[in-house]
């Protein structure tokens, strides 16, 4: 019978772990993108006006695909109606959420600020991630970037879940006995 219970524990916390696995082998977007691009009023406290597509400065992590120099498509955005896409280039996009900071004016004669959004592509989760922005009035020119959160490893994710799974063989052996 005792063998009968070790078996049936092993097999519950297998079952979790596999379960576990689904969500450890997610894909979070990891790595970073800068984008220049050119705006209307760089001096505006109301949102982002651009003037036309960007274009990468340079990229890492799992943007590294997008070489510099390739073409961004830009999306004005109003600060008073967040959230809103900013940009999307090689299949991913980035959608402003909300501030993290006041914007301002900066020593350049534009804007700058901070927000945190949500990038997503094909084949990945839906990342958090963090956005500084800074404008020029020397030729009306924005440079930002976007940077994704450091995702938890996916062994976390694993040990918790046989840590439940352990918890709860426990509990019923004790309520058995």
């Amino acid at each position: 019978m005792k063998l009968f219970q070790t078996l049936k524990t092993a097999a519950i916390a297998a079952v979790m772990g596999i379960a576990m696995l689904g969500v450890a082998t997610a894909a979070p977007i990891s790595g970073a993108i800068s984008i220049s691009g050119p705006i209307n009023n760089p001096t505006n406290t109301t949102g982002v006006d651009f003037a036309g597509q960007g274009f990468v400065n340079g990229s890492t992590g799992d943007f590294s695909g997008i070489t510099a120099g390739t073409l961004v498509d830009l999306f004005d955005v109003t600060f008073a109606a967040l959230p809103g896409t900013v940009w999307e280039v090689g299949g991913f996009s980035f959608a402003l959420d909300f501030l993290t900071s006041a914007v301002s004016p900066n020593a350049e004669g534009g804007i700058s600020f901070s927000a945190s959004g949500t990038l997503t592509a094909a084949g990945f989760d839906d990342t958090s991630g963090s956005f500084v922005f800074n404008s020029s009035t020397l030729g009306g020119i924005a440079n930002f970037s976007s940077v994704t959160a450091v995702p938890l490893p996916a062994s976390i994710l694993l040990l918790g879940g046989a840590l439940v799974g352990i918890g709860a063989a426990a509990r019923r052996r004790k309520n058995a006995a």
